[in-house]
């Protein structure tokens, strides 16, 4: 079955339309909130311009090492609410956003093991090449889905499920990830450079750091959904579940 690009990405915007009110409702605490107050009150490295590799190395080791738990309590808490998401994203699930926090809950530490697997099994190829850890990642993209639409609790075997869907499409899916992540990233650039422009003048050159943190942890969050639901819809396409853009529902 090949990658239908359109009919993915219809499926991902009718997918947050139709489950607009749980997705908003958990991303705006475990993935909104948490990005904003890390901005908030994390301070992220300084550089001069003129560092070489070994100084970057050092500000960084200094910046990871001062806020190492700040760091990662956050990134757990964004992930525990992206896999949230997909309880309210997958094809079979119905259940209300209480049920989908619990059930993510349950499964979070085998959410975790997969995600570690993925990187360890792609890291290679981003050492070595970049591509092939980029195709890796590619058709491991679906594990969450399988995790949560599958109900599969072995680590490995969703691996295999995600690697068995993909066959063949590795890279339609690294192309059209890549083509979102690009135009996604821009997007979000380029509202903060609006946004601190416009702080800028509005403050004489002060800036107002919460305005641009608000911006940029709502850009943020909304692109996370949109890659959730795109990743959601390719695995509706790659499963056989497809679903007419109409019939998408909760």
């Amino acid at each position: 079955m090949k990658l239908n690009y359109m009919q993915c990405w219809n499926g991902a915007m009718a997918l947050l339309v139709a489950n607009k009110e749980a997705i908003l409702a958990i991303a705006g605490v475990f993935i909104f909130l948490p990005t904003l107050l890390f901005a908030q009150f994390v301070a992220p490295p300084v550089f001069n311009g003129d560092e070489g590799g070994g100084e970057m190395l050092a500000i960084y080791s200094a910046y990871f090492g001062e806020n190492s738990f700040s760091i990662m309590a956050s990134n757990l808490v964004i992930s525990f609410g992206s896999l949230a998401v997909y309880f309210a994203l997958a094809p079979s699930r119905n259940g209300t956003v209480a049920e989908d926090l619990v059930a993510a809950l349950k499964i979070f530490l085998i959410y975790l093991l997969a995600n570690l697997a993925v990187g360890l099994i792609s890291l290679p190829g981003f050492i070595l090449f970049i591509i092939p850890g980029l195709y890796l990642t590619a058709r491991f993209l679906l594990v969450p889905v399988v995790i949560v639409d599958q109900r599969e609790r072995n680590p490995i075997e969703a691996l295999k499920k995600s690697w068995s869907l993909t066959k063949g499409n590795g890279f339609s899916i690294l192309l059209f990830v890549v083509i979102i992540g690009v135009v996604g990233t821009i997007t979000v650039g380029v509202l903060e450079a609006v946004t601190g422009v416009i702080t800028g003048l509005a403050t004489g050159g002060a800036g107002w750091l919460l305005i641009e943190n608000l911006v940029a942890a709502l850009a943020g969050s909304a692109f996370q959904l949109v890659i959730a639901a795109v990743i959601t819809s390719v695995y509706i396409d790659m499963s056989g579940k497809d679903k007419k853009v109409s019939e998408i529902s909760n």
